[in-house]
């Protein structure tokens, strides 16, 4: 027997749009809450933290990230983690 193939599936809030760029959509609610965000490599090296986000969509340019390939991240929403996942940003030339 074949091995079962997961396809990949995107993020609802962190992903990449047409045009490369990382597109945050967060989710909305009636309760102010604090969303911060961490980015790593693909082998979990930390890059960088966006702490106190107030703007629920928004979009970080690539030039953020130094190459193209596997990223993961991790959302906090008011502190606890409420997603762990993995975007792709593709190669432009």
């Amino acid at each position: 027997p074949k091995p079962k193939v997961i396809p990949f599936t995107p993020s609802n809030y962190v992903f990449t749009n047409q045009d490369g760029y990382v597109r945050i959509n967060l989710p909305e609610s009636d309760k102010i809450k604090k969303y911060a965000i961490k980015f790593f490599e693909d082998d979990g090296t930390f890059l960088f933290e966006l702490k106190e986000i107030f703007e629920k969509d928004f979009k970080i340019d690539k030039s953020s990230f130094y190459h193209a390939g596997w990223f993961r991240f991790e959302l906090y929403e008011d502190g606890k983690i409420l997603e762990k996942h993995k975007f792709y940003l593709r190669k432009e030339f």
